[in-house]
């Protein structure tokens, strides 16, 4: 029996909106894809922090040194993909990203909010480039003398969900739907589509 599929689409949300309060559901870690300056897509990990149900925006934090900050300055159209093996499911999510810049009122709201050990994640050097040669794995080298606190560095990232592309597998009987939205967040369209 298929579910309805308003039911289907908060059931979505709601399993996003657990992700970004608890590390070991599924979709914590999604993919972000952009067009790099390169021309080529570009693809990577980011950590879930938090999700606003209502109006279909997802927050993630990332180094504004970084090449991904730079490629979101330039193009802002951004998709979002997640997969769980335990519930066979696939998210994806397109959408705009809106940037927070260090210093501004929403990057300050957040890093007075992270703990130590995430704030240090942005202290060093900027990510992709070379570590000078140290003894034994990188993750064993100190990280003592470094005096930023890495808050100058800090960007936060809000991408506005404008459609949802939501696949089920099955082994008798996959099925997808798509969903779109205003952008306020209120459901526009939905639809069940081929797998």
């Amino acid at each position: 029996m298929q579910q309805d599929l308003t039911t289907i689409d908060r059931e979505a949300w709601d399993t996003l909106d657990a992700a970004a309060a608890d590390a070991r559901q599924p979709f914590r870690y999604l993919t972000l894809a952009s067009i790099g300056r390169c021309q080529f897509p570009e693809a990577r990990t980011v950590v879930l922090r938090s999700v606003n149900v209502s109006s279909r925006v997802l927050e993630f934090h990332t180094d504004t040194r970084s090449p991904k900050w730079q490629e979101l300055q330039d193009n802002g159209n951004t998709t979002i993909l997640g997969y769980s093996d335990a519930l066979r499911l696939q998210l994806r999510l397109r959408g705009t990203i809106e940037l927070e810049p260090p210093g501004s009122h929403a990057a300050e709201q957040v890093w007075s909010r992270l703990p130590l050990h995430t704030r240090a994640t942005y202290q060093g050097g900027p990510p992709g480039d070379e570590l000078p040669p140290v003894n034994g794995p990188v993750f064993d080298a100190p990280v003592s003398g470094i005096e930023e606190t890495g808050k100058e560095r800090f960007g936060v990232l809000f991408f506005r969900a404008l459609s949802l592309d939501w696949c089920r597998l099955a082994r008798d009987n996959n099925l997808r739907a798509r969903f779109s939205y205003g952008t306020s967040g209120s459901l526009k369209s939905a639809s069940w589509i081929a797998p």
